[in-house]
């Protein structure tokens, strides 16, 4: 048994359309599995990109993440005065915890030591230099900051 269809695509009322496949319509095997590769490709670039995406994001978030307890922790040092820095007061190692992105756990140090300088105002400054690593991903990642204080900075300022 056989049901023929006839399209009506562009055929007129009472009009009886030709068609140019001389009655087989359809898509060949190789035809469709060169679609199904292309839809394939197309689809596994757009996961590919998407996770890509992420994780770039992800990774600029530490990154920005570090650069503000970075900051923060040399912003402390206008807190402190010239003998809490230099007599060992300053906490030299900490820890911070950075519940999203899976809970990254940066660890850090902050040294402080004097100048390398020659001049004659160099036992009147240290020089901090705070570091912090992370893994992310299961790379390791490091960001440093580091930044002078003077005996007659900031934090002896007074109105």
């Amino acid at each position: 048994m056989r049901i023929d269809v006839k399209p009506h695509w562009g055929c007129g009322s009472g009009t009886v359309c030709a068609d140019p496949a001389g009655g087989q319509t359809g898509y060949t095997v190789v035809e469709v599995i060169v679609a199904t590769w292309l839809l394939t490709v197309v689809a596994v670039s757009l996961f590919g990109a998407f996770s890509f995406g992420f994780s770039t994001i992800r990774i600029s978030q530490e990154d920005v993440r570090a650069s503000q307890i970075l900051l923060q922790k040399l912003e402390i040092l206008r807190v402190y005065d010239w003998s809490q820095i230099t007599n060992g007061y300053f906490p030299t190692n900490f820890t911070v915890t950075y519940p999203t992105n899976g809970g990254v756990t940066y660890e850090g140090a902050i040294a402080i030591e004097p100048v390398p300088a020659a001049e004659s105002y160099s036992n009147m400054l240290r020089q901090v230099t705070v570091s912090l690593s992370w893994v992310s991903t299961g790379v390791p990642r490091h960001r440093v900051a580091t930044t002078l204080v003077s005996q007659n900075g900031i934090q002896t300022y007074k109105r």
